[in-house]
């Protein structure tokens, strides 16, 4: 008789904010890690790792915002025409 299969685990949403901590904090453990022959020391306590991570990850995500919108903005009355694209390979007296 089979085991009766188990409800896969939930997939959690994925959040912008947390992904870029986790990359910055994978960062950070590698550049605070000393190893040896037989062991390998974290220098930093990795909670205040994780916080730094999470500051970071906030402020970049705030500044790139801030940043873009401005961008986001420009050239927003541009189109272009078929008759535009044409014009393109026309040839030049």
């Amino acid at each position: 008789m089979a085991a009766p299969a188990s409800a896969p685990p939930p997939v959690l949403p994925s959040d912008p904010l947390r992904d870029l901590a986790a990359k910055i904090y994978v960062e950070l453990v590698c550049r605070n890690v000393v190893v040896t022959e037989n062991a390998a020391q974290i220098k930093s306590n990795p909670e205040n790792l994780a916080k730094i991570s999470f500051k970071l990850a906030d402020a970049f995500q705030r500044i790139h915002i801030e940043i873009g919108r401005p961008a986001a903005q420009k050239n927003q009355d541009f189109s272009v025409n078929s008759a535009d694209l044409a014009s393109w390979n026309a040839a030049k007296p």
